[in-house]
């Protein structure tokens, strides 16, 4: 008989060592932790990140807990995970896979904490993420639009299976009590999308909860002798047939391509080839959909003589599935329409100001207050965003838009994404975050500490050279 995938998965993730690991991925993995950091920082000071501080420290407070990042103060685990999480996940600056899946949020608090607490090692915890990476980003790969129009947000969903796996890694969990950590991750899985569809803040609450959850359900595998469902992912009444609509891989919507796949591609090249090397990272203050424009929109401006008061029209083109988000099935029609935070929005500022800010600029539910936006918005801005234009395309990957700018005197500037510009290493993330470091409740000077303790991580003999770094003086909070 076949092995099921959560046999396979756990195979391979209890057997995983940090000598396996290419140097590209060990690369990524610390990538992925320096972004979404920087994010957390970012985070920190923002009125969600606050209130779930203010939550944990105090339902969860314990003197000899983990390390809840900037404050410093000490938590439970699953506490501590809790409140780094929201930090990381409120600005939406923290990691994206295939646009609309977050690991950074889920994965990162999880291995921060149980790294410190169980003594780990800079190897170890590297080796850990990437299992949780890579386990969450074959999981989810061919599957997230369809789990959208089932009326679910996909980042928590996945989440929750990348911070049980990540968690169970550094826990020293057996191949048998993966499959159960695999099993009851799979079972406690959520979060729906209308908060998403109609603006609502719940979504805030969706990753520090599946990371929470992934902790547990490993924490669970580990205490107590479970024997749960071989077949929790695949069987017919299984996490794929609840999230998906069906267990024979018939998917709702794709980003391009056919409606199907196989869910044997899941575990295809598993160890040979890692998946969360296509992670991407998120710059600015605002939805994954909107960065690509922003970033393509800023370098047609430095490329070209670009009037805003001389533009006749601007076209975007992009994924159709980005122009209908969260799901063709839910979508939210004020994205469609040019207001503040939308695609025409960040397509009009770039083209007037130049730039996009990576700081300080950030909407509540991914919007301002209506057209004519927050205090002080640009005239010229919101009258611009009238001649933006959007269309959704079936044959343009995700986060790689073309952009096609017309003068009043009939001239055309114009310039494309491949999708692969936000796959960024350590060091190009490094150089992208630093811009945000102002922004940062610690100094430029401790930032740049951190990103040294990171760069070498594999050399630490435990993480709490890195979270000293992370940890911002009184006089900075």
């Amino acid at each position: 008989m076949a092995l099921s995938l959560s046999r396979q998965l756990a195979r391979f993730v209890a057997g995983l060592t940090y000598e396996a690991l290419p140097p590209k991925v060990v690369d990524k993995a610390k990538a992925c932790l320096l972004h979404n950091l920087a994010a957390g920082f970012l985070g920190f000071g923002t009125p969600h990140g606050q209130g779930a501080l203010r939550l944990v420290k105090e339902e969860e407070a314990r003197p000899n807990g983990a390390t809840i990042l900037v404050d410093g103060s000490r938590a439970t685990r699953m506490g501590a995970v809790f409140a780094n999480s929201a930090f990381i996940h409120a600005t939406n600056q923290c990691d994206s896979y295939r646009m609309l899946t977050h690991p950074g949020p889920c994965v990162v608090p999880a291995v921060l904490a149980s790294a410190e607490l169980a003594g780990k090692d800079g190897r170890e915890l590297l080796t850990a993420l990437v299992a949780g990476y890579e386990v969450q980003t074959r999981l989810s790969r061919d599957f997230i639009p369809s789990t959208q129009a089932r009326g679910y947000r996909s980042a928590p969903v996945y989440g929750t299976l990348g911070s049980a796996v990540a968690t169970g890694k550094l826990l020293g969990l057996s191949e048998d009590q993966m499959v159960n950590a695999i099993a009851l991750a799979a079972t406690s899985a959520s979060g729906t999308s209308e908060s998403a569809r109609v603006g609502g803040s719940e979504s805030s609450y969706h990753e520090p909860s599946a990371a929470r959850n992934g902790v547990l359900a490993a924490l669970a595998a580990a205490t107590e002798n479970h024997h749960c469902a071989e077949t929790a992912l695949e069987g017919d009444a299984g996490f794929y047939y609840v999230f998906t609509g069906n267990n024979q891989g018939k998917l709702s919507y794709t980003f391009t391509g056919p409606n199907v796949t196989s869910l044997d591609s899941i575990v295809e090249g598993l160890g040979d080839y890692y998946e969360m090397t296509n992670v991407t990272f998120k710059p600015y203050p605002t939805p994954g959909y909107n960065n690509a424009v922003i970033e393509l929109m800023t370098l047609l401006k430095r490329k070209h003589p670009i009037n805003p008061d001389q533009v006749d029209e601007i076209t975007v083109e992009m994924n159709w599935l980005e122009t209908s988000y969260p799901s063709p099935a839910f979508p939210r029609p004020e994205l469609r329409e040019p207001r503040v935070g939308t695609i025409h929005y960040v397509t009009a500022y770039v083209c007037v100001e130049g730039s996009y800010p990576i700081y300080g600029r950030w909407y509540e539910g991914g919007l301002g207050r209506g057209e004519s936006g927050e205090k002080g918005e640009s005239p010229k801005v919101t009258e611009l965003m009238r001649k933006v234009r959007v269309v959704g395309s079936r044959e343009r990957s995700f986060f790689a838009p073309r952009i096609t700018v017309k003068m009043k005197d009939g001239s055309l500037h114009s310039g494309e994404f491949t999708g692969e510009e936000f796959k960024l290493g350590f060091e190009q993330d490094a150089r992208r975050v630093r811009e945000a470091a102002p922004g940062f409740p610690i100094s430029s000077q401790q930032f740049e500490r951190v990103i040294e303790a990171l760069s070498h991580l594999d050399k630490l003999p435990s993480v709490e050279p890195l979270l000293r770094h992370c940890v911002a003086s009184l006089g900075e909070r």
